[in-house]
């Protein structure tokens, strides 16, 4: 790591409180695990902190501090120190050897001692380093390290961004620095089983050492102090209290084997620090490492060529013709379905790169007119038997439709084919792909694409560009036939072949399209709505007693914990927590109508700022939304969408319909909906082999109605409302492991009713319960569970020794084999309804995909072929043991057209 303080005093040492710093890690990130599973959130947040200490503060000598053994000394003074602490959690053990291997490849110096605390180290050498003449800085969050602060000590939280120096802890504390240690002495540490003073706290702790200084002065003149329960208290507790401030009292004169020369900061280890985030996969944390620290890693390119003339440009597309195979990485900003092309990054086979200006905007500039661009690529771009690779195809055609050019022939999508291989891996960004998969930094781009305010990108020259993006094109075409290898050897080559690649167009078709919003329509709901929203924000008042900011978090805390003495649940970093866990639970189980109406105004008040207030900023100049579809997203393979998510607006509620009827067709034209009905409960049936839930569905019974009867012993006509509502309930919870505390929660009742109901649902459907345990315990056996089409999620989180993150892995596991077929099954019904739509030369288009649900903006006179042509091709995709059910309907909006 380059030198990455501000500067470089001459006499500056930092000291680091490592064993701080891991639990604060560890607790302040939710579990996290590399796609291998092994746990890496402490040693995360721990690097984090790591590197922002050293990043921020000025330092010429630096030390980090470990606990060692650390509670042999304190428990000679009180056997009891620190008993009371719970085991180190399981999934936090196996990451100190991460720690300390962060460490060492950060070069920095490690000092410990045996049966000592690293507090107690970093108080010994900030001692002799403040004797020494250096200005010392301690890092760490932990308050007790206040008792050493003076002039020329201060401490640095990389939490919270806070320097603590004397004149902080005056007006935080009301005491002096000096006086930590009597403070924390009277008012004691329950985490560190160190006894406190009954009857004092905080406040009455200050004000007796405001007035007598520190304990002993306070004990020798007892009968001053005014209080009689207080002074008793310190009489009676004399020897706790002084045993305490013992405790609690850092040892600063530890025979440290180390001298302060040899705590000069030393340059990281860049190329192992390199291998080692990589391996832990922090790949963010891999930006901050010198990209000239590479000695085993060759460099991608040596020259980029810059075609800049039409008879180049032409040449280029010959030598494309001729290799048959092109990766291309675009220079563009923007949306790609609007952006212009700035600029294209080329790569061929045998290495040569290339970059081909075409609108970057200095005068006098050399580069290639569009119009020849595209004269001259146009044939090979279109020509399916070359092959084009690069990293995201999408955008990448979505560009070159704007210039006229069909793409065809895109096979190495290094970003498609690395999601196939882990779709749990929370990116495929390409600059991370190049260091994992080719050990290479790659040059950064210009300020603006990186999402930081800059030039633009065409106002940039084009050889201050062109070679990141040729670079780029060049790690695209290195990276994709070792990721072709891998996805043969794992049996996913022929998903990326028949069904990933392929629906590439299709999706960048429906994003060009875009879906019709009639605005002023929107408008009214909008109008609507808000007179509902305000009054919800009544009913709440009305619930609360008084007017309050129902969108203050601190203020509605305020209301349900001190006024309405609603019992806390939880807390969040600023206190008792509100969100919305919470107050489901507030009012389920403790009844409160005001947290049932925060619920709401919460619900309502989203919609309207996610899509009421929104959607109108994000019609395009047609007078269409065109949201983007990702298929690197999500662990399921499903698709999600983005600018506007049209996911996520609510399929059942009021609400969600009339935003849906904003979206309208063309005239002249309807929009039909083609919607897979029950497709998860149709396939969970399919893949478990239960002969009951098949039975059902191959007689097309109402399926909630036949288990509430096989649950319950009545027949499917005596079945009652809650009966039925209590089987819906578990029927679409059963795949995503429905415990019995979730079922309970869900429906208000007794987790022993819960459970009772679950086990009858078990005995009647034998087949779900043995394909909930076969697949997880295949899946722990084999690492990964996989869709009926060859899909795989990796499952390492399964072998986690914390139960929490464990049991999530489990119902993980259930569900991905039925959700990521469900997603299999919609990619084969799109490309087989385009296919469809093409072979009988019909007008209509493909427009949106959301969950189960296939939109379509069609002629009026082609609405009825088109609503059976989807339901057609829907329904025959494959051939399950239960037919496949497809929901079609027509209409001039989206809530018509259901």
């Amino acid at each position: 790591m380059a030198d990455t303080s501000p500067q470089r005093p001459a006499r500056t040492l930092v000291l680091i409180d490592a064993s701080g710093f891991i639990f604060r890690a560890y607790h302040a990130i939710p579990p996290l695990s590399t796609s291998k599973g092994v746990p890496t959130n402490a040693v995360l947040g721990f690097t984090r902190m790591l590197l922002k200490a050293l990043r921020e503060l000025p330092h010429s000598h630096v030390a980090i501090a470990f606990d060692k053994d650390s509670r042999v000394e304190r428990q000679k003074i009180d056997p009891t120190y620190k008993a009371n602490r719970e085991a180190t959690p399981p999934d936090l053990l196996p990451q100190f050897e991460h720690i300390r291997r962060v460490v060492d490849v950060l070069n920095l110096r490690v000092v410990e001692a045996s049966g000592w605390e690293a507090d107690d180290v970093i108080g010994t050498l900030a001692r002799r380093g403040r004797e020494a003449g250096f200005d010392i800085k301690v890092v760490t969050g932990d308050k007790d390290f206040v008792q050493i602060v003076q002039d020329g000590v201060r401490l640095f939280d990389p939490m919270n961004d806070r320097i603590t120096d004397t004149a902080a802890v005056k007006e935080r504390l009301g005491i002096e620095p000096r006086q930590m240690r009597d403070y924390l002495a009277l008012i004691g540490d329950a985490v560190d089983n160190v006894a406190k003073v009954p009857g004092i706290g905080p406040k009455t702790a200050t004000e007796l050492l405001t007035q007598f200084g520190d304990v002993e002065t306070l004990l020798s003149r007892l009968d001053e102090v005014k209080k009689p329960k207080i002074r008793e208290a310190l009489g009676a507790h004399r020897e706790s209290l002084l045993r305490a401030r013992q405790l609690v009292t850092f040892n600063t004169e530890l025979p440290l084997d180390v001298a302060l020369d040899d705590l000069v900061w030393r340059e990281p280890d860049a190329r192992r620090a390199r291998d080692l985030f990589t391996e832990l996969e922090f790949f963010a944390l891999l930006r901050d490492l010198p990209q000239e620290e590479a000695p085993q890693v060759a460099p991608l390119v040596t020259t980029t060529t810059f075609v800049t003339t039409e008879d180049e440009v032409k040449a280029l597309a010959d030598a494309v013709r001729v290799a048959g195979d092109v990766t291309l990485i675009p220079a563009f900003e923007g949306m790609p379905f609007a952006a212009a092309l700035v600029g294209m990054g080329v790569s061929l086979p045998e290495g040569a790169t290339r970059y081909v200006p075409l609108r970057h905007q200095q005068l006098g500039v050399a580069q290639v007119r569009p119009e020849a661009f595209v004269s001259a690529m146009k044939p090979v771009l279109e020509d399916a038997a070359i092959k084009k690779g690069g990293h995201d195809l999408k955008a990448l055609t979505l560009l070159l439709a704007t210039e006229g050019i069909a793409l065809r022939g895109g096979q190495d999508d290094v970003e498609l084919l690395s999601y196939l291989l882990n779709p749990s891996r929370r990116e495929h960004a390409l600059p991370d792909l190049a260091r994992e998969r080719l050990r290479a930094e790659l040059p950064a781009l210009p300020a603006v694409t990186e999402g930081r305010k800059g030039r633009a990108l065409a106002d940039h020259a084009p050889d201050e560009v062109g070679a990141a993006y040729a670079v780029r094109a060049d790690a695209a075409r290195r990276m994709a036939p070792e990721l072709w290898r891998e996805l043969e050897a794992a049996n996913l080559a022929s998903l990326a072949r028949s069904m990933e690649l392929p629906l590439l167009p299709i999706l960048a078709k429906m994003e060009r399209r875009g879906v019709k919003l009639d605005v002023p329509e929107l408008a009214l709901i909008s109008a609507r709505v808000d007179s509902e929203v305000t009054a919800r924000e009544k009913a709440c008042h009305a619930a609360a007693g008084h007017e309050f900011n129902v969108g203050s978090n601190p203020q509605l805390a305020q209301v349900l914990y001190e006024e309405k003495k609603l019992p806390i649940l939880k807390r969040g970093k600023t206190g008792p927590s509100t969100d919305q866990e919470v107050l489901e639970k507030l009012a389920d189980e403790h009844g409160s109508e005001l947290a049932r109406a925060i619920i709401e105004y919460r619900s309502l008040s989203k919609l309207k700022s996610t899509y009421l207030d929104t959607l109108p900023s994000l019609v395009a100049r047609d007078g269409r939304i065109h949201t983007t579809y990702h298929q690197a997203a999500t662990a399921t393979g499903r698709l999600s969408s983005s600018d506007p998510n049209l996911q996520n607006i609510p399929v059942r509620t009021e609400v969600g319909r009339e935003i849906r009827r904003a979206f309208v067709a063309e005239p002249g034209h309807q929009l039909v909906s083609a919607d897979y009905s029950q497709v998860e409960l149709r396939l969970l049936a399919h893949i478990a082999e239960d002969p009951v839930l098949i039975d059902a569905f191959l007689h097309d019974e109402d399926i909630h109605s036949r288990t509430a009867a096989e649950v319950f012993g009545v027949t499917p006509a005596q079945v009652d409302r809650e009966q039925r509502r209590v089987a819906k309930m578990v029927n679409f919870g059963i795949a995503y492991g429905l415990s019995p505390h979730g079922l309970s929660t869900r429906l208000g009742i007794s987790q022993e009713s819960a459970r009772d109901v679950i086990e009858r649902y078990f005995t009647r459907y034998a087949g779900i319960r043995r394909y909930l345990l076969e697949t997880v315990e295949k899946a722990r056996k084999v690492g990964y569970v996989e869709t009926l089409y060859g899909r795989r999620r990796l499952m390492g989180d399964l072998h986690s020794k914390n139960r929490g993150v464990a049991q999530a892995a489990e119902r993980a596991a259930i569900n991905m084999p039925i959700q990521g077929t469900a997603a299999d099954l919609m990619k084969m019904a799109m490309l087989a309804v385009e296919d469809a739509l093409r072979q009988e030369g019909l007008r209509t288009t493909l427009l949106l995909q959301v969950h189960d649900e296939l939109l379509f903006e069609a002629p009026d006179a082609e609405v009825e072929a088109v609503k059976a042509l989807a339901a057609r091709c829907m329904s025959s995709v494959a051939q399950l043991k239960v037919p496949l059910k497809v929901d079609v309907g027509a209409g001039r909006s989206w809530a018509d057209a259901h």
